[in-house]
């Protein structure tokens, strides 16, 4: 059920960046970026989403979903890498200590307005 605290730290974000703007006015589409590496589908987000928005500006919004590719960069040898390249550790000295530099967590990337 982790799904429903990123639902509910994006909502926060979304109502920030409105307020910031001094926008006032109803949500029509929202980019959300999702890490690779989150245990999150579009679908699942979505659905918890709808649930959170009811009642609110938020709640006809379009949700459009990108996806992040994982990267990592290696403690060792610096080399950066995907992680299908790295599956046995990193490509360039083998080392399994890894920093992830892209592909975790979920963000907003943009939030578009009605006019």
């Amino acid at each position: 059920m982790h799904e429903i605290g990123l639902v509910d730290d994006i909502i926060s974000v979304i109502r920030a960046r409105l307020k910031a703007s001094g926008e006032d006015s109803k949500v029509k589409k929202v980019n959300i970026l999702i890490g690779e590496l989150e245990h999150v589908t579009p679908d699942h987000f979505e659905f918890h989403f709808r649930e959170r928005a009811k009642g609110t500006s938020l709640e006809n919004a379009e949700l459009s979903f990108k996806k992040v590719v994982a990267k990592f960069k290696c403690k060792g040898c610096k080399k950066e890498f995907s992680g299908r390249e790295g599956l046995n550790g990193c490509p360039g000295c083998g080392s399994k200590i890894n920093d992830i530099i892209a592909g975790s967590g979920i963000s907003v990337e943009s939030v578009e307005i009605y006019d």
